[in-house]
């Protein structure tokens, strides 16, 4: 990484690799991070790599503490490792993203149980 240790910058070159392979990198990626962290999410990944990494709410990637940010830029790596590793496994695509509609389809009948609570009088 050329001694890139900014979590913003590490995302950016990151970003740009998937852009080199006109976007096929990290297909799956996303999905495969919302199952990790068991909870549908409408943010980018690197939000959910520094969301697994901090173990807590989302903190500004612009202005992580140093610590932290060591702690995203080594977690990026491990994560991406361990996806491109599954990935690259015989139909490994199509099981990360039938693993992530199997807990779609759970987070939605969740929401639908909690909606029935809150109706029912």
């Amino acid at each position: 990484m050329f001694g890139v240790k900014i979590y913003a910058e590490t995302t950016s070159f990151v970003t740009g690799c998937d852009a080199g392979t006109g976007w096929m990198l990290l297909e799956g990626f996303r999905e495969w991070l919302q199952v990790r962290l068991d909870e549908r999410s409408s943010f980018a990944w690197p939000a959910l790599v520094l969301q697994l990494a901090s173990g807590s709410a989302l903190q500004s990637i612009r202005h992580l503490p140093a610590e932290a940010e060591v702690a995203a830029h080594d977690e990026l790596f491990d994560l991406l490792d361990q996806f491109l590793v599954l990935r690259e496994q015989h139909d490994g695509l199509r099981q990360i993203f039938a693993e992530y509609a199997d807990r779609q389809a759970d987070w939605d009948a969740q929401l639908m149980a909690d909606l029935d609570a809150d109706t029912i009088p």
